[in-house]
């Protein structure tokens, strides 16, 4: 099971790393980095889905995590309206167009394949996530938890609706507690705090106590996840499957 995954992981991940190379754009801006936990967890819900063609299979994934990618590029351009010099200003515009260039190319993608159906899944996904970054970006001074919730959803959407789209409404809370726990859980372990509340400190300006907040935060995502996991179906437990398959792992991997 383990060598089957790896293979698969291994042959998806080079059809996506040779969509995405330009040589000239990584010339000026970094190359885009794969978000890990929503790759693993889209990889396992794609291939967990036995109906699936193994085109519509590569075709579901390479797509979805195309949109990831250009999302996430998009979140890297500056703000402010004006670069300071050239090369700030060619760095700007393309990341801007490589973020475009990403989003074309999981439409013509999916277009190419027939799958009008999952190209409006995915731009539904691309909708609610543009709503509520308009949220974010307007309601200023938002209490801790009600911003922390809004950014769970924006975290999650993109998979959240594949996994409506293939399974049912009911994986909706597991995937948004997995994914923002796991996110603060490596923020803290990589950063010595979470990044997300660094974010609403700052926009707030406020100090918190860190480490008791992110201690409490990953314990209480981590709950919910196993409460949303004893409340499943019996035609999605296999979500509790990699739920433990993951934890497993960092485990072994906290040992080493």
């Amino acid at each position: 099971m383990l060598t089957t995954f790896l293979t698969t992981d291994k042959g998806y991940r080079k059809i996506l790393e040779n969509k995405l190379y330009d040589s000239y754009i990584y010339k000026h801006i970094r190359y885009p980095v794969i978000d890990e936990e929503k790759w693993k967890l889209l990889l396992f819900l794609v291939e967990q889905h036995s109906s699936l063609t193994p085109v519509q299979r590569e075709k579901y994934i390479i797509s979805t995590m195309l949109v990831q990618i250009a999302l996430d590029t998009h979140d890297f351009v500056p703000i402010k309206q004006k670069a300071d010099t050239e090369s700030e200003m060619v760095k700007k515009q393309l990341q801007v167009l490589s973020g475009d260039y990403y989003s074309g190319l999981y439409y013509l993608l999916l277009a190419e394949a027939g799958e009008i159906q999952f190209i409006q899944i995915l731009a539904n996904a691309i909708r609610e996530i543009n709503e509520l970054k308009v949220t974010l970006y307007y309601e200023e001074q938002l209490p801790l938890e009600t911003w922390l919730n809004i950014k769970m959803k924006l975290n999650a959407s993109l998979l959240v609706h594949v996994a409506n789209h293939l399974y049912n409404p009911e994986l909706e809370s597991i995937i948004q507690n997995w994914l923002m726990y796991r996110r603060i859980d490596t923020e803290e372990a990589n950063y010595g705090q979470s990044l997300l509340l660094t974010e609403w400190e700052a926009r707030n300006n406020k100090a918190t106590s860190m480490p008791l907040i992110d201690g409490k935060l990953i314990r209480n995502y981590e709950k919910a996840v196993y409460s949303a996991i004893s409340d499943l179906s019996g035609s999605n437990l296999f979500m509790e499957q990699f739920i433990h398959s993951q934890e497993t792992n960092e485990m072994r991997t906290s040992r080493l």
